[in-house]
């Protein structure tokens, strides 16, 4: 997808297993004094820590193929977004892939792509493929938080 449309919406998924677990996850504050755009303060399930079950296996479902790389639940507090900014930490020798799974959202919350004049409500329930290599940003003018799982894959084949 890197050279075609910012986002794609996949399909519908069944997220009730990871509704479930969301009561359980420990979210830890990162990025709270960054002023770097790309490291928006937000409260995430570090990369690394032990996951319920659930997820990988929820993960693992999807059919992505290639090789799952980072699996990373973010969440936006009520009124908080993301300013615009581009994701440059992947390496650039590998075929990286951004999917997201909205868990809980609001039809207000948009995804933006302020370049390609691309804005979309990402609904949970749906797996999306998502452009990081372009400038996007998180606009969230409600009082409902944003939770995302994020799978970062390696030759995607989906």
């Amino acid at each position: 997808m890197l050279d075609g449309p910012v986002y794609r919406r996949i399909g519908a998924v069944d997220i009730s297993a990871l509704l479930a677990v969301l009561p359980q996850l420990q979210f830890v504050a990162v990025n709270t004094t960054s002023t770097d755009p790309g490291k928006s303060p937000c409260l995430v399930v570090p990369p690394g820590s032990p996951l319920p079950p659930a997820i990988p296996a929820f993960v693992g479902g999807l059919g992505l193929g290639g090789a799952t790389k980072r699996i990373l639940i973010r969440k936006l507090g009520p009124r908080q977004g993301m300013p615009p900014h581009v994701d440059q930490w992947m390496p650039g020798e590998a075929n990286w892939r951004r999917f997201q799974v909205p868990l809980v959202s609001h039809p207000d919350i948009l995804m933006r792509w302020p370049n390609d004049g691309v804005e979309v409500h990402l609904a949970p329930g749906f797996l999306y493929e998502v452009r990081f290599d372009r400038l996007h940003e998180v606009v969230n003018p409600t009082d409902v938080a944003r939770v995302h799982l994020q799978v970062d894959q390696i030759e995607a084949t989906i």
